[in-house]
């Protein structure tokens, strides 16, 4: 490989129309077409969100294809390197508006992780991956660590929610297997949109004294209700096939001891479960919370610094391990919503439990649908460390409900 030019769309040249981004759980996974409409481009980093975008997963398919890989991986990163030389990138990427740089940032992220993958799908040591990646990528990457502090490396945030899924996804593959993964994205943010809604409603009723609380847990109820609806389209309609081939590409950095892009990183999963079951999860899972807090630097940081500070009311730095989890004081009450509902009468105690219900439904799916697609076909497992035992941390959790 001694260029980067690529043909300028990541379709496959098929007479099927392109497809829409899904915007409903019925629409992922419908396998009609093997092509993707991207009439709304988002490019913030000019011609590098461009290549990205169109040209990343031929330059993916083609060091795939080679018969000297290990060269073919060294061309693209002398590539990407040159390209990102051409012009004043850094300072760009300082003047973005943050919503333009969160997506530049999973652009930068993508390549990266790309670079690494494909290193060792070449069979490059350590030292040659580290050349490979280069001097203008990795300086890229590292400033947008210091605009916006990150685990520094493709995370769960740059995957699901920043990667503009609905109007112009980054992807590593073309084809079926893109439309795919892209799928695969899509559902996630539609998951993590109705996360956000049950959280919104868990919020108002915890902390408006005035709020409907009856309002608020029927809406809580029917969003986590709708979110399973989502997790059921992966359990039925995703392709086992297609799955492996794009999820390879999302996998532990082959080169760090780092941990790779999980749903078990979503802030919004924990803060409803803080929020609906948190002292509960304590008593029955303090395991869920010790492993919370030393492995936070994986979660979106903004959302996930947001839960620290309703379980650290009073400390400054609500990132340090709180007193509580080492016994030393009482589970702070006021991070849930369990003082407002034991208030509000046997009613509102029913509709508590209906929502506790409805998020163990989600998570008992969530670990089946795991099982079935990674652990079940003996794939590499990205979100838990060679330590972990990964039954316990997809029960992690379940709790053991009242009958």
């Amino acid at each position: 490989m001694t260029s980067v030019v690529r043909p300028t769309a990541v379709d496959s040249g098929s007479p099927v129309a392109p497809e829409r981004s899904p915007n409903r759980s019925e629409d992922i996974f419908s396998h009609l077409t093997d092509s993707i409409d991207r009439s709304e481009r988002k490019r913030p980093l000019g011609p590098v969100s461009n290549f990205t975008v169109e040209q990343l997963p031929h330059c993916v398919a083609e060091i795939q294809r080679s018969e000297r890989p290990n060269g073919a991986i060294k061309a693209f990163g002398r590539s990407v390197n040159a390209m990102i030389g051409e012009a004043d990138y850094s300072g760009l990427l300082l003047r973005l508006p943050q919503c333009d740089f969160e997506i530049a940032k999973t652009d930068i992220q993508y390549l990266v992780n790309c670079t690494y993958q494909m290193s060792a799908f070449a069979g490059l040591d350590p030292s040659d991956a580290e050349l490979t990646v280069g001097a203008e990528l990795s300086r890229l990457a590292s400033l947008t660590c210091q605009r916006q502090p990150s685990v520094g490396v493709l995370s769960y945030e740059d995957m699901i929610l920043t990667n503009p899924v609905q109007s112009d996804p980054r992807l590593y593959c073309l084809g079926a297997v893109g439309v795919e993964e892209r799928d695969f994205c899509a559902g996630h943010q539609l998951i993590e949109s109705e996360l956000q809604s049950a959280m919104d409603a868990l919020l108002d009723l915890r902390d408006l004294g005035g709020a409907d609380a009856s309002r608020c847990l029927t809406q809580c109820v029917a969003r986590l209700e709708s979110a399973q609806d989502v997790l059921t389209r992966f359990e039925d309609h995703m392709s086992p096939e297609l799955f492996s081939q794009f999820r390879a590409f999302y996998g532990k950095n082959p080169y760090r001891n780092t941990l790779g892009p999980s749903g078990r990183f979503s802030a919004r999963v924990v803060a409803v479960s803080v929020l609906l079951v948190g002292e509960e999860l304590f008593r029955q899972k303090p395991q869920f919370y010790w492993d919370l807090y030393r492995l936070s630097e994986y979660y979106p940081q903004t959302s996930i610094g947001k839960v620290f500070c309703w379980l650290s009311p009073d400390n400054r730095d609500a990132w340090l391990k709180p007193a509580w989890l080492e016994g030393k004081a009482d589970f702070p009450r006021s991070a849930t919503i369990s003082p407002v509902v034991e208030r509000g009468g046997r009613e509102i105690e029913r509709l508590h439990e209906a929502c506790v219900c409805a998020l163990d439904r989600f998570t008992r799916m969530h670990r089946r649908a795991a099982l079935k697609h990674t652990v079940e076909p003996g794939r590499p497992l990205v979100g838990v460390e060679a330590s972990e035992s990964i039954e316990v941390v997809l029960c992690q959790r379940l709790l053991t409900l009242p009958p």
